[in-house]
């Protein structure tokens, strides 16, 4: 009764909008007060701060709003521009041209901020009003951009995989190795659906650059390419800990915009903290109030009810792993990705561990099909972000992503039933 009454107000909540934080917290304190009137001895209140305190305490977490401030940092400085043309000047003549662009320019990016929402509103800004005086459709140019933003958090860093790790106590390092072929694959699957969509669309493409616009481009953009390179070098070679590289991060961000690029200004740099308080404070309270969540489902043995039923149904993994790859897309569409994650990882974690699933392939399976939900409505936060920019409405941008939408459940299949394509890097550098 209590566990339906809890579940029942957080989907309430988050239908009707309230920020997902809140709703978490909401539904918690209603089974705190329904406890007091229904069962002989009611959960105490003081739980609740006890449990938020609990969830926000490690150390891991402290990288988030670092890698957070890095991507900010970068937005200001420039380094976006530069990047994008980086991607102009490799693929913006091929069939597409600034579709290209937009794929090639967030796959560079996703090696830098770590956040889909991050890249998708810093090359949408970019590139949304560039295609739109090209004359390409509206939905679609909002929809390339919101799909290829999706590989944000899988290819390393990854702010997603920094959280994960902290709850289930997987090696960060090994679920950032984990996610670079799964990250490739989808780079490449929306490559090629984009350069499809070109043809039948006869979208434009731009003049090929010459050797030398070529050459310009990628010693402009160099300084900003190798900051992917420090930052997962230093964690792979046991360097630093993921929360060292962010500093890392953030300091050799500063030393691009003050000293190399000359174009972060003391305004653009207090902006850039603000706005990462801020981004970071939702994260923080999301984490502390889906930590009381997860105590009261452990206490109403939620976790057994959930994995009773799938192994009711079957005690294969490739069955197991299709009914949970479901439940995710379907809990994508209404959900954020992070409290699905701080919810159900610690639930089925241990259910597939022990079937033999290895939890750095389903790390990487589980963040995957999250960030699909960034392109699916109603909850898809891409969707959102990119119908702000553009002006189009969000179920047209949703209808343009479709082709993405299925070339990324491929990706999905392919890394689920095929655990050598996430494991063989990982297996290479740590084991």
């Amino acid at each position: 009764m209590l566990l339906v009454s809890m579940l029942a107000l957080l989907l309430f909540f988050s239908i009707m909008g309230m920020e997902i934080a809140w709703a978490i917290g909401v539904a918690c304190m209603g089974y705190l007060v329904l406890s007091q009137l229904l069962v002989d001895f009611p959960t105490p209140f003081v739980l609740f701060s006890q449990q938020m305190t609990v969830g926000i305490d490690s150390f891991s977490l402290l990288s988030i709003p670092m890698f957070i401030f890095a991507g900010a940092l970068m937005n200001a400085a420039g380094v976006t521009h530069r990047l994008v043309a980086v991607a102009s000047a490799l693929v913006g003549h091929i069939r597409g041209g600034l579709a290209n662009v937009g794929v090639t320019a967030n796959f560079i990016m996703s090696g830098i901020s770590g956040s889909a929402l991050a890249d998708a509103a810093a090359t949408g800004s970019v590139l949304v009003p560039a295609m739109r005086e090209k004359n390409y459709p509206p939905a679609f140019s909002c929809a390339v951009i919101a799909s290829a933003a999706t590989v944000g958090p899988i290819i390393p860093p990854s702010i997603s995989f920094l959280l994960l790790g902290a709850i289930v106590n997987v090696s960060v390092g090994q679920l950032f190795m984990g996610g670079i072929v799964p990250g490739i694959l989808m780079f490449l699957a929306m490559l090629a659906i984009t350069y499809w969509l070109a043809v039948r669309m006869n979208l434009p493409r731009e003049p090929r650059p010459t050797l030398r616009e070529v050459r310009v481009s990628l010693v402009d953009g160099a300084a900003a390419l190798v900051a992917p390179i420090i930052v997962v070098g230093s964690i792979v070679a046991g360097i630093a800990t993921p929360s060292e590289a962010a500093a890392v991060a953030v300091f050799y961000t500063l030393f691009l915009g003050f000293a190399v690029y000359r174009s972060l200004s003391l305004r653009a740099f207090l902006e850039s903290a603000s706005a990462t308080a801020l981004i970071s404070a939702v994260i923080m309270l999301t984490v502390a109030t889906s930590q009381m969540f997860a105590w009261l489902a452990v206490q109403e043995h939620l976790g057994r009810i959930l994995t009773d039923f799938m192994l009711g149904i079957s005690q294969q993994p490739f069955v197991l792993l299709a009914m949970i790859n479901v439940l995710l897309l379907f809990l994508g569409m209404f959900m954020e990705p992070l409290p699905i994650m701080l919810i159900l990882a610690p639930i089925l974690f241990p259910l597939l561990g022990g079937l033999g699933v290895d939890p750095v392939h389903f790390g990487v399976v589980m963040v995957l099909n999250m960030m699909i939900g960034m392109i699916t409505p109603p909850i898809g936060l891409n969707l959102f972000v990119l119908s702000v920019i553009g002006g189009v409405d969000v179920i047209s941008i949703f209808r343009a992503a479709l082709p993405y939408f299925a070339v990324l459940v491929l990706v999905l299949l392919l890394i689920t039933y095929f655990p050598a394509l996430t494991l063989w890097i990982p297996t290479l550098m740590f084991r």
